[in-house]
Formats: C-alpha cells, sequence, structure tokens
C-alpha cells in the first residue's frame, strides 16, 4: 500500500511516499508566498525520478492544521485536485500531532507549540505509551500564560512557537521547560503519511476536507 504524505502547515513544505510501513520518496522546502506554484511540481517531480505513477498511490493524507493559513488552504486544495483526479480517498491529520510522532520515544509529556500570531500559539499535549503517541489534550490555540492549566510536570517543548516563546517558557515554566534542537520543529510529511497508514478507516472523500483553523482568519475578522 502507498500512502503520499503532504505538509504546508508551517514555513517549510513537504511530502513523503511511505510503501507498506518503508519510506520510499521524501522532499522538504522552504515554503513562501509561492508554495501554491511549487507543490505540484514538486509532487509531480519527485514521482517521476522515483518512478511511481500517480495512479498507484493508494491513499492521500495531509495536515489540515493548525497552522498557517495560507499553507493549509495550498494542501488541502491541492489534494483536492490529486484526488478527483485520481477518485483516491484522504486522511487528515493534526500537525501538532505529526510533530509530536517526531520526537522518538521520550519520556516526557510532549507538548508541541505553533506560532498562531496575536501573542497567543497553537498546542495539544502528547505522551509516548506502548511504543505510540497518545494525546493528552486536544489541540487548542491561548496565550502561554494558559498554558499553566496544563504544565504541572517536566514537559518538552517542541514547533516553532516554542523557540519563539522559549525565554517566556522557561520563565513561566522553569526546570520543567525542555527543548530540542530545531530540526524537531518541522512536521515530517513521512509521519504524516505513517500515522495515515494506521487509520485507513479514517479516510474521507476529498470533497469533505476541510482545513482546521481553530479560529478566525484576519479577512474573516475584518470582513465579518
Amino acid at each position: 500500500m502507498r500512502i503520499l504524505g503532504i505538509d504546508t502547515s508551517t514555513k517549510y513544505a513537504g511530502l513523503a511516499v511511505i510503501e507498506d510501513g518503508n519510506l520510499i520518496a521524501q522532499s522538504i522546502m522552504e515554503f513562501k508566498a509561492a508554495h501554491s506554484e511549487k507543490l505540484l511540481p514538486e509532487i509531480a517531480h519527485i514521482l517521476e525520478v522515483m518512478k511511481i505513477p500517480i495512479e498507484t498511490i493508494d491513499y492521500y493524507s495531509v495536515t489540515v492544521g493548525p497552522g498557517s493559513f495560507t499553507g493549509l488552504r495550498v494542501a488541502v486544495s491541492t489534494l483536492k485536485g490529486l484526488s478527483f483526479v485520481t477518485q483516491k480517498k484522504v486522511i487528515p491529520v493534526s500537525t501538532l500531532e505529526v510533530i509530536a510522532w517526531g520526537v522518538p520515544c521520550c519520556k516526557y509529556q510532549i507538548c508541541p507549540v505553533l506560532d498562531a500570531r496575536k501573542k497567543e500559539v497553537f498546542t495539544a499535549l502528547f505522551r509516548w505509551n506502548d511504543n505510540e503517541i497518545q494525546r493528552i489534550k486536544e489541540d487548542s490555540v491561548m496565550n502561554v500564560e494558559a498554558l499553566a492549566e496544563w504544565i504541572k510536570e517536566e514537559t518538552l517543548f517542541v514547533g516553532s512557537g516554542a523557540e519563539l516563546y522559549k525565554e517566556k517558557l522557561i520563565e513561566k515554566f522553569g526546570s520543567n521547560a525542555l527543548f530540542l534542537n530545531f530540526i524537531y520543529s518541522v512536521p515530517n510529511p513521512a509521519v504524516v503519511a505513517f500515522i495515515a497508514s494506521q487509520r485507513i478507516n479514517e479516510a474521507i472523500h476529498a470533497r469533505d476536507l476541510k482545513p482546521v483553523y481553530l479560529r478566525k482568519s484576519e479577512a474573516e475578522i475584518k470582513f465579518g
């Protein structure tokens, strides 16, 4: 079984193909305003180089949020187009869960943090248990101070928001605030595909695929 995983929820864009649990192709690049123009050509390029016909992809998977509003729209619209053409289903995955899975077998609880602007963060809580990630808290948007309700023990903060608010997190939680190298802050598209492979029964039609913003965009707030 082949699954194509895509992530454009942060400033990086990534795609990967796994086959029966093995990674066979992957690409990660910095993602700017021209994401929408780069994503489809990059998918086509990777599949061509690896000699993977698009029709041999059994499922698509994508991070649906939270994250960059623009990036999420790009990924969702791209997969809707691919799914329409190939008639394959899509498996949506949480960006925060993908980041948590990217921290291998950590003994601490894991708190992925993404910048949500307006001095807020997108966040959740996870913990490794029996060689898999288990969710403790649902994806949420809040200010760093509100995290005090969640953080009562040593916690590994990871994600671009953890880097941005590192000083404030240390000030707030002291020695309970732990951090990793920035490389763990980037959602791994291979993990997107892997999570999807464990949730085939959650596959949906592309027409039902929607970004998970957790709050209204600036345009929605401005124009109602």
